[in-house]
């Protein structure tokens, strides 16, 4: 009877091992899973600004123009808010005017979104319509591109928003020169006129009309600037968006974007 008790007493000691080790075994290879996620998804977007998972049926890539600006660290903590990415294409010029224009810079290169170039001086003469243009508009990118460079300690630019659109401005010296430089360039699809309309409704109500007019592609590059309106409007929209089945995208180096071509 003894060596019957206490071979249930093992037995049951030997269960109740078995299921902590298991137990510890799931819960470390949760854990594991969940680092794996965001080094996916996070240093990844930060560090090299790779998307190594499968793209989305329906994407959306958000666009900020004409910035730094003083409303940018509220856009950046808003899109934190509602995990959402977005490229920030600055002016040269902004740069040198705006008090924290460096850590600004640092700070979107810190919560994961992408730089872009938009020209020094947003000078449509200088840079469509005068004799040496398409030189001018290169210059003007490798020179904001370069102080860009230096505020974030090392970050390097490759992705340019014309200013005014390049489909409607550019000559075929521009596509030439650009080749040339290196530099790729990014128009939008979807406008939501943030700099003209006097309400966030309004701005809604534009983006939404916009994004129908184009038949809803799979494909949205989204375009705001940096306007006190526009963050009023933006959850409203990334909650329309998402509504829709649409994912907010980071960009990454050398990627195309397929509604443009």
């Amino acid at each position: 009877m003894r060596n019957l008790l206490f071979n249930f007493k093992v037995n049951k000691s030997s269960h109740i091992v078995r299921f902590l080790f298991s137990a510890v075994m799931l819960l470390s290879s949760l854990l594991v899973q969940t680092v794996c996620i965001e080094a996916a998804t996070v240093d990844d977007r930060i560090e090299k600004f790779i998307y190594n998972e499968p793209k989305p049926e329906k994407v959306v890539y958000l666009t900020f123009d004409d910035g730094p600006s003083k409303y940018t660290i509220e856009i950046l903590d808003l899109l934190e808010k509602l995990d959402v990415p977005a490229i920030f294409f600055v002016i040269g010029e902004n740069l040198d005017l705006l008090s924290n224009a460096e850590d600004s810079l640092k700070q979107i290169i810190h919560r994961g979104h992408y730089i872009g170039l938009h020209s020094m001086t947003h000078d449509m003469n200088k840079l469509y319509d005068s004799s040496n243009a398409p030189q001018n508009f290169v210059n003007e990118m490798l020179e904001v591109r370069d102080k860009i460079k230096e505020m974030t300690d090392g970050f390097e630019s490759h992705l340019c928003r014309p200013p005014y659109g390049g489909k409607t401005h550019f000559k075929s010296g521009h596509y030439k020169a650009l080749e040339e430089a290196g530099i790729e360039c990014i128009d939008w699809n979807v406008d939501s006129l943030d700099w003209a309309k006097p309400s966030a409704d309004q701005i809604f109500n534009q983006v939404v009309a916009d994004l129908k007019r184009n038949e809803y592609p799979k494909e949205v590059v989204l375009l705001f600037h940096e306007k006190k309106l526009t963050l009023e409007a933006l959850p409203r929209v990334i909650e329309y968006y998402r509504d829709l089945g649409y994912v907010f995208m980071p960009y990454y180096e050398g990627q195309e974007f397929e509604c443009l071509n």
